[in-house]
């Protein structure tokens, strides 16, 4: 399988060497731009727009293979959160002012990864190596015009690689750490081996025990990466990158409050089979997934002329995966065909040969399957973009356009389990029931056109721009439905308007303004048992408005922004048949049929301050956010918000896991240049959990809120420099360091569904919603640089 990532390395090879050719003139070679990042590129000074700009110093705080989307807690407005302290894949959450992970733009080197949601998804993780990564820049507010995303309703965050060093060398990294974490990391450098030609290769291993249920579950990846860079004499550059991640886990399972409360180091995963399919249902080690995914891309940055310049992004990705979940019951088509469809019904419904379902789980040995669920996904696109400077009078024109076309397919596969009694093996040549294959074909094209003005000798910047999408989708599911949906949704011509006005060296006040466009996610197709009606199922669309002040002078700054985004149609995934009588533990295991349904809306408002400040051997960081994120409020009695209740969400409460409060802190001490400590707390406030609904009627019955927590990290690390010898770093990292314990977060998994606990009695909870935090975690990390 790994022989991908060097087909593709080479191709790269051959591009670059053709293109060096091709663009090689005589003229007075561009200097390369720091990697460190000061500290007004971190606060986004100049920019008009909110901004804030992580350096490699800022992701090092982190252990060495960390997730990378953790160091985005100290971004006001962020908010991340994990099942391990390390990183974590369906129990990873990501919200950017009161927006989920589904609705953040996020790019690497400019190219869009795509949704992040982890079932059929692409969270950047996934083609990114921690230490490979010189800087992350984050726009909280409506972003910069030429982000390619159908997910930046709010905001996007870029993950920008290192450029590859100029002279060779090796790294070399290690580390050690609690539940028997161990990863080695090495980088070669090639230095520049052909004129204004340099590159990397790379390659790491790490894995470690799942904290919450050692004995069975644990999480392993292999990762690889290639990337050359050409810069030429006139200026121009390109660059390829291929990314290889193999990887496979048993993440974390989720818990109700109360069973939190009862035992809140425990995810309620058992660690050993016991041969009752009643209790082995819930064995950690048959809850899991799979999966290898590629991307590759080009970035072209060519000099037409000192004024002119073109952009070029070609990419491609894949994947290819499945998750697994033990079932303590066996199903059975009738007949020899899994897949049989006998013809469809008035409605165009399938209609298949009986269903034969075999339970008995209370017994030993008795009936059980594994319920595997395989996911495929191929995308490709190209961004492209004409940059005239100073076309006149202080005008800088943007006109660019992206185009991304891509297929998805995800199936359900029920395999017996061989013995119960012994494990959960199966045989995958015995396939029993096919529950659905789908397919689903996305296309998008977006049209941009910016202005960006200076006046008043640059103290006025104005950013002016015009945005448009046009979104075709082609989606089957022949096993559940007839139809064949090919449809297309088109935006308006949005606006996108960003300000900043220097008051003074340091001071300067920034704003802007925007409407954004995503259309209907992929999930909406892939995760609905239903076909979906285009005329019912609207676009998901929002107006972002911000406005903030900036202070910037030497190693002192303060940011202080307020915003206003309102979304319209939120797009879910909720029972099919609200009223049907439900089993709670086949809703979690996902095994109800289901339809995409609009949401209305929600409001968020908030205000976000940071500073930063040095006072010789210390520094001082701290972000404070406060958010008000609430649903659409229907009149009470209306049909509207009847409507919303069946949706499982309660009209104008909360929305979930979005705390009011939020605060970052830290103080870090250099001693000397070699040595530096680091102490951080992370506070998040009070959240709603979840909105109590009562099945069939839809009753509401009020929110289940989430306790606040604190967490309190520390960093030491110490540089070894000496003549002779190879720099070397060693770090000790200790996150929740007094071993607090705490519900991380919500899932989106649940989110939609109705409490049919409440049939028991009026303050019963049987559904799964909560993420319970990592303990206490230390980590060892060792670089060596040759």
């Amino acid at each position: 399988m790994k022989k991908s990532i060097w087909m593709a390395s080479g191709a790269l090879c051959v591009v670059l060497g053709q293109t060096s050719v091709a663009l090689a003139q005589q003229a007075e070679p561009v200097t390369e731009i720091d990697e460190v990042v000061v500290t007004a590129e971190r606060f986004g000074s100049g920019l008009p727009r909110a901004t804030f700009t992580l350096g490699a110093e800022d992701i090092g705080e982190r252990p060495l293979g960390a997730d990378i989307m953790q160091g985005l807690i100290k971004v006001p407005g962020v908010q991340v959160s994990t099942g391990d302290a390390r990183g974590g894949s369906f129990s990873f959450e990501l919200y950017m002012r009161g927006l989920n992970k589904e609705q953040i733009g996020l790019t690497i080197d400019g190219v869009p990864t795509g949704d992040a949601r982890f079932n059929g998804g692409s969270p950047p993780t996934r083609f990114i190596e921690s230490s490979n990564i010189g800087r992350i820049v984050v726009s909280q507010s409506a972003g910069d015009i030429g982000a390619p995303s159908r997910f930046a309703l709010g905001g996007f965050i870029d993950f920008v690689t290192d450029n590859p060093a100029r002279d060779p060398g090796l790294t070399v990294e290690a580390g050690l750490g609690s539940f028997d974490f161990r990863r080695a990391y090495v980088r070669a450098d090639f230095g520049e081996f052909a004129s204004g030609l340099s590159g990397y290769a790379s390659a790491s291993r790490q894995e470690n025990d799942i904290w919450a249920g050692r004995n069975s579950r644990s999480s392993e990846r292999d990762h690889y990466e290639v990337k050359l860079r050409k810069v030429f004499d006139n200026g121009s550059r390109i660059q390829g990158r291929v990314s290889w991640n193999d990887q496979i886990d048993n993440d974390f399972n989720i818990v109700t409050q109360g069973e939190f409360e009862a035992d809140p180091r425990s995810d309620r995963a058992t660690d050993a089979i016991t041969g009752i399919p009643a209790r082995d249902v819930d064995f950690g080690g048959g809850l899991g997934g799979t999966r290898k995914d590629l991307l590759a891309y080009v970035n072209g940055r060519f000099l037409l002329s000192d004024r002119i310049s073109l952009s070029l992004n070609p990419y491609y990705q894949t994947l290819e995966g499945d998750s697994f979940r033990y079932q303590d019951r066996a199903r059975r088509l009738t007949g020899t065909d899994p897949r049989a469809v006998t013809g469809y019904n008035a409605n165009g419904g399938a209609v298949r040969p009986a269903l034969i379902t075999t339970r008995d789980s209370n017994v030993v040995g008795g009936p059980a399957d594994m319920r595997v669920t395989p996911r495929d996904r191929e995308r490709y696109g190209v961004t492209s973009e004409l940059r005239i400077e100073d076309l006149f009078g202080g005008h800088t024109v943007r006109a660019g356009a992206w185009y991304e076309g891509g297929d998805s397919s995800e199936s359900r596969n029920f395999y017996r389990i061989t013995d119960p009694t012994r494990g959960i093996g199966y045989d995958r040549g015995q396939l029993n029931h096919v529950e659905y294959e789908r397919t689903a074909g996305v296309e998008t094209v977006m049209l941009y056109l910016q202005d960006e003005v200076r006046l008043y000798e640059d103290r006025l910047k104005l950013a002016l721009g015009l945005t448009w999408y046009d979104v075709r989708y082609d989606a089957r599911s022949p096993l559940e439905y007839q139809a064949h949906l090919e449809f297309s949704q088109a935006s308006d011509v949005n606006p996108k308007v960003g300000a900043t006005w220097r008051l003074t060296p340091e001071w300067e006040v920034f704003g802007g303004y925007a409407r954004n466009f995503s259309g209907i996610p992929e999930d909406a197709f892939l995760g609905s048992t239903a076909v979906i009606d285009p005329d019912a199922l609207e676009p998901i669309q929002t107006r972002n408005l911000d406005l903030g002040l900036r202070y910037v002078s030497g190693g002192r700054a303060f940011s202080i922004q307020a915003y206003d985004l309102d979304l319209e149609n939120g797009v879910g995934i909720v029972p099919r048949d609200p009223t049907a009588t439900l089993d709670p533990d086949e809703i979690v295991r996902g095994n109800v049929a289901t339809r995409a349904a609009n949401t209305l809306g929600q409001t968020s408002r908030g205000v976000e301050v940071t500073g930063f400040q040095e006072v010789g051997a210390f520094d001082l960081y701290a972000a404070y956010a406060w958010q008000d994120a609430t649903h659409d409020d229907p009149a009470a009695g209306s049909e509207a918000r009847a409507s919303l209740a069946s949706l499982g969400i309660i009209g104008g409460a909360r929305v979930r896991d979005i705390p009011e409060h939020s605060l970052f802190t830290q103080i870090g001490w250099s001693p000397t240049s070699a040595t530096r400590l680091e102490l951080s707390a992370r506070h998040v406030g009070e959240r709603v959990g979840g909105h109590i609904v009562a099945p069939t009627d839809f009753r509401e019955v009020g929110v289940e809120t989430v306790d606040a927590y604190t967490i309190v990290g520390l960093t030491v690390r110490h540089d070894l420099e000496r003549a002779g010898l190879p720099s070397t770093r060693l770090q000790v990292n200790v996150d929740n360091l007094f071993d607090e314990t705490y519900i991380a977060a919500v899932s989106s998994a649940t989110a939609t569904q109705p409490e049919f606990g409440l049939l028991s009695g009026p303050n019963v909870r049987t559904l799964d919603r909560y993420f319970v935090g990592a303990p206490r975690t230390v980590t060892v990390s060792l670089r060596t640089r040759f």
